[in-house]
């Protein structure tokens, strides 16, 4: 991997910070280095250092793409590759980040680990999310973590049914419905009671978000199946869709969401020292086992 992008934090200094130190280091390696035209002016790097770009264009054409800053840059760096090829490497600078999960301490004794082609990639399953509405398309995107139905500040709770391949599932009143990815299972799906689920299986999550029944209960699908939501004619008035946390929608009473497994998958790259466990130990505080 000799041509490399970064995308950045802005708003945090230490990542802009990070940034000039990493893109100053890969251009000693002899590396080819691209960075965002925003983090080139608040760094000063100059251009025989990094190639500015526009966000959406710097994945292009890149080997590799290091995101530094928190999952929410994460996030923003898979929507500027889109169904592009590019894998993405995350580093953390501080908060919890299950998606940046190299430590800041350790970013560039990983690079040089990837450098020299100590590193496994991990493929990540995406959703395809789209509305319907009086019977046409009028929303589609990918998301990577999840797609969340919900109600506005002071609505009353939503009325939603759920089917699956045209099989109904449960109807819910609640405050709304996340459909999470594996990915996605530790993020909001987390803190609403769902699971953890590995990111290599193939399963989509159902977690109702405060349920006015306690029936109403978590669900990991299969991940080949059609997933429908429908909002209810009587359902509450001031209602919305949101994506990956960053994208919101209005929606109607009657709207339907449509969610399935994209054809598409996102590149992962992890250091070769680095597995799903040890990042779900340091980033949970998981006790290490102990010794007989």
């Amino acid at each position: 991997m000799r041509d490399i992008g970064i995308i950045t934090k802005l708003s945090d200094p230490k990542a802009l910070k990070a940034t000039a130190q990493l893109a100053k280091w890969l251009h000693k390696q002899g590396c080819k280095v691209t960075i965002t035209k925003e983090a080139a002016q608040d760094t000063g790097i100059a251009k025989k250092i990094a190639t500015p770009l526009n966000q959406k264009e710097l994945p292009i054409g890149r080997d590799l793409v290091v995101v530094i800053g928190g999952d929410g840059t994460f996030i923003a760096a898979f929507r500027a590759v889109g169904s592009a090829d590019t894998p993405l490497l995350g580093i953390n600078m501080g908060r919890l980040g299950f998606l940046t999960e190299v430590p800041q301490d350790a970013m560039l004794s990983t690079m040089a680990e990837v450098l020299e082609g100590r590193y496994h990639i991990e493929k990540r399953m995406l959703l395809s999310v789209s509305i319907q509405r009086d019977d046409k398309e009028i929303l589609k995107h990918l998301v990577l973590n999840d797609a969340v139905i919900h109600k506005g500040a002071l609505a009353r709770m939503l009325e939603l049914q759920v089917a699956i391949d045209e099989l109904f599932v449960f109807s819910s009143r609640a405050d709304g419905l996340i459909i999470a990815s594996p990915t996605g299972s530790t993020a909001y799906s987390l803190s609403a009671g769902g699971p953890i689920i590995h990111p290599a299986l193939n399963t989509i999550l159902l977690v109702p978000i405060c349920p006015h029944t306690l029936a109403n209960r978590p669900i990991a699908v299969p991940g080949d199946g059609l997933i429908s939501v429908t909002l209810c004619k009587e359902s509450s008035q001031d209602q919305r869709l949101t994506l990956d946390g960053q994208t919101g929608f209005p929606l109607l009473n009657g709207d339907k969401i449509l969610i399935k497994k994209a054809k598409h998958k996102l590149k992962v790259l992890h250091a070769m020292n680095r597995n799903y466990y040890s990042v779900l130990r340091d980033k949970l505080r998981w006790g290490e086992q102990v010794g007989s």
